[in-house]
Formats: structure tokens, sequence, C-alpha cells
């Protein structure tokens, strides 16, 4: 790999859950291994521009997620069909941009990269507006494209897959300006892995081999779907729990030779590797990840809104099943098993829904706007 001249680049993420943090670490990383030397700064957008603000908001859907999951569903529908009510990204572009505004300017990047639909919305209005001068794109999370995510002021959408673009060109954006890259994911999801060599490493045993994680807060009924398939001796199970420490110390008193129960997991890459079967969240991320490395996965429960239309992609296009009651899960596990026609469907599906470079692919967009964009400024 040709390493690139060190560049300035800033990110703008929001922290709620694990998803676009992740995103935005990913695209970091590559640059970094790209062009050794560049400074990236990662702004978590909300907490940036006020922290009472950020308090508010993220704990309010945080809240809203645990208690009324439905509400959150619903306010995710209406938003779509576009009754927004308060146009979010316009207000904000009015009255937070001038803090925003001035952090570029003390930075001066040469690109600068969304990763949650609150910024790109706010970025986009002021890209529009003659405020931001360098190259603006926006990373979508989700198999899906929310409207709020859409702005004419974006110069590239990465977007995870070419099937996922006619909302976009129905909203205006031309076709050029979309990218089928993937979700971004980190740089160990596209290496070669030994998946009998880790399973041994990990001293894994059952067939098959379980994978059970709810994304990086650790949510879902895991303890229970743990238990339940414990209880027939044909599988083994690990658990990544992510930084839910009740669930970890819980699992862990099990005591099953079957059972291997991690924490926050840095190298997830190896981890997936040595499983046969993913349980999981249909996170955006989670998802991507899973099926970057080829794995079928088993939806058991997914929150309203973007989980919902990540499901509903997964299944549409054969990479996921889903199993919506706890007592049908150990059946539906040893169908999908035991069908090795429908088994290697879902793993050649996944690989070929998958992009295990998504990361690396976004920087080979970027470079020519960059580089374009620095023949501009020295015309200047």
């Amino acid at each position: 790999m040709q390493e690139k001249k060190p560049i300035k680049a800033l990110i703008f993420s929001v922290s709620i859950g694990a998803g676009h943090d992740s995103v935005a670490q990913a695209i970091a990383e590559r640059l970094m291994a790209e062009a050794p030397g560049s400074e990236v700064k990662i702004i978590d957008t909300f907490r940036y521009i006020n922290s009472i603000l950020n308090k508010v908001v993220v704990g309010s859907y945080m809240e809203t997620l645990k208690l009324t999951p439905k509400v959150w569903g619903y306010l995710y529908d209406q938003a779509e069909e576009g009754d927004k009510l308060v146009d979010l990204s316009r207000l904000s572009a009015k009255i937070l941009s001038p803090k925003i505004e001035q952090l570029i300017n003390e930075v001066n990047p040469q690109v600068i990269i969304t990763c949650h639909a609150f910024p790109t919305g706010m970025l986009g209005a002021m890209k529009r507006k003659g405020r931001i001068k360098v190259p603006l794109a926006a990373a979508i999370t989700d198999f899906h494209i929310h409207s709020i995510w859409i702005s004419q002021g974006i110069d590239l959408y990465f977007i995870p897959s070419v099937d996922l673009n006619y909302h976009l060109i129905q909203e205006g954006i031309l076709p050029e300006k979309i990218k089928p890259v993937g979700i971004p994911i980190r740089m160990q999801f596209g290496q070669e892995i030994d998946s009998v060599g880790v399973k041994e490493e990990f001293q894994l045993t059952g067939g098959p081999v379980v994978l059970i994680m709810g994304g990086g807060l650790g949510l879902g009924r895991i303890e229970v779907i743990t238990k339940k398939i414990l209880n027939d001796e044909r599988f083994g199970v690990v658990v990544v729990a992510g930084k839910n420490k009740r669930l970890y110390e819980a699992l862990s008193k099990l005591n099953n030779d079957r059972l291997r129960v991690f924490g926050y997991v840095e190298d997830m890459a190896r981890v997936i590797a040595a499983c046969d079967v993913v349980i999981s969240k249909p996170g955006g991320v989670t998802t991507a990840e899973v099926l970057a490395m080829g794995k079928p996965l088993v939806i058991y429960s997914s929150l309203p809104g973007q989980e919902d239309r990540n499901t509903d992609y997964l299944l549409n296009r054969g990479a996921a099943v889903k199993v919506k009651r706890l007592d049908s899960l150990i059946p539906e596990l040893l169908a999908l098993w035991q069908n090795s026609l429908r088994l290697s469907q879902m793993k050649e599906i996944a690989r070929h829904l998958g992009s295990p470079h998504s990361s690396k692919l976004v920087w080979d967009n970027l470079w020519p706007l960059i580089a374009e964009q620095g023949q501009q400024g020295q015309g200047d």
C-alpha cells in the first residue's frame, strides 16, 4: 500500500450506542494506515455543542428505547414519511453552527466526514451556504437510508449497498455522489483469519458454536438466550457481553465447559471467525461485521426504527433468519444447522453483501476529491 501525504480530517459522530463511533474510528484507523502522520479529530457532536443538550438528547433517546421503544419507532416512521415537525438540521444550522464553524476554522481540515444523521443535516446546510469549503462526505450506518440523512450539501454519500441508492436518487442526490462501499468497519475484518485455529485457541466445543451478542452495550435477553441454548448439549456458546458488567458476571458464574464469556472485545473479527452461527440484534455495524466474516445471522429481537429496517433488509435478501419466540429458538437453530444447502447459501449471501474493506473504499473515493480541492486552493 503506497503511503499518501498526511492530511487533517474532521469526523462528526454522535455517541448513541456504539455504532456511529465505531464507524468514525474505522475511518480514522484507515486514514492513519494510509497516510501516517495525518491529524484526525473525532467530534461527539452533541457533547461538543453543549453538554446539557447532549444529556437531554442522548438520555432521552436511551430512556425511550428502554421504556417505550414503540414511541421511538413511531417517531422514526413519522420522520421517514416527511413529517419532521421541526426540521432539526436547519434549526441547528442556524443556532449551533457558529461553534462548529469556529472548530472547522481552527482545525482547518482538508476533508469532513459525518457518521450520524444530525451532523449530516447540519453540516450539509452549512456547506450549501458556502460556510464549508472542503469536501463533505456522509457514511450511512444502517442498511436503510432515513430521510433525515439526506442533504443536497453532501459531496459524497457512502452507502452500505448499491441496492439502497434508490431513495437518495429519488430525493435528487446525483448518482455520481453515491458510493456503495459498505458500512465502514475496522481493518481487522479484512484480514485472513484461520477459523479452525482460533476455535482451538479459544477452546470452543460444540456443533455448532453459537455466538450471542447485543452490541457494545450488551442489550437484549442475552442471559435467558444463553441458558436456553446451553440446555441442549449439542451447542457450544460464546457470549460477548460488551460493557454490560452485570451480564458478564452473571454468565461467568454458570461454570459450563461449553460456554466462553467475553466482556468488551477489541479483536472482534477473531471471535466471529471462531463461531459458526451468530445470534444478535441487527445494529448496522454489528451486522456489517457479521456479513464481512461470511457468517449466518439469527435475529432474536430488533428495536423499532432502524433495527427493524435492518431486519427487513437482511431477511429480504436471505442473509438472516428471525426468531420471534424464545421457545422456537432451538428448533430454528437446528433447522438451519442441519440444512447444509440453506447454510451455505446464507454464508454466500453474507459474503456477497459484506464489505470487509469498506473503510479502504471510503478513502479510495475521498483521495481524488481532496487532491482536486488542493489544486483549486493553489489556483486561488
